[in-house]
């Protein structure tokens, strides 16, 4: 390998690493993901960044290992680019596991899933700490 060669590898090395770590930053992953899924509903911007840091005061992301993290970003980059590579369905599923969890933190099921109507962040949901609800108490029923 002659000067040349290794500057330019050198180079390129470089312009992959920071491409990698602004491509590749999970927290910036999960808050698109969310941004995606969610732009139907009437969402206040802040409600994003109180679930990350609730969801990171609760050790929510532990669950996620480092290669599960990585794998969720390169999964959503080539989703975004239109690919749908192996393993897609499980991206697809660790999706639908933090969407689903952000919504249970706000209070779009408590308001029948109305998206007409805005949805406000009520806190983090966790089952342990919450107190039940009951869902069918907003049902009447006409016999």
């Amino acid at each position: 390998m002659n000067r040349r060669s290794f500057i330019r590898f050198s180079a390129l090395t470089v312009v992959a690493a920071i491409a990698a770590y602004f491509l590749l930053k999970f927290d910036r992953v999960v808050r698109r993901m969310i941004v995606v899924d969610t732009e139907a509903l009437k969402l206040n911007g802040e409600a994003i960044d109180r679930f990350m840091t609730d969801a990171k005061k609760e050790f929510f992301w532990d669950r996620f290992s480092f290669s599960k993290k990585m794998f969720i970003c390169v999964q959503h980059f080539l989703s975004s680019l239109g690919l749908k590579v192996a393993y897609h369905h499980k991206y697809v599923q660790n999706r639908s596991v933090i969407t689903g969890q952000f919504l249970l933190s706000t209070d779009f099921f408590l308001n029948k899933m109305d998206s007409s109507q805005p949805v406000t962040y009520i806190g983090f949901f966790n089952p342990y700490k919450t107190g039940c609800s009951n869902p069918f108490s907003s049902i009447r029923f006409t016999a």
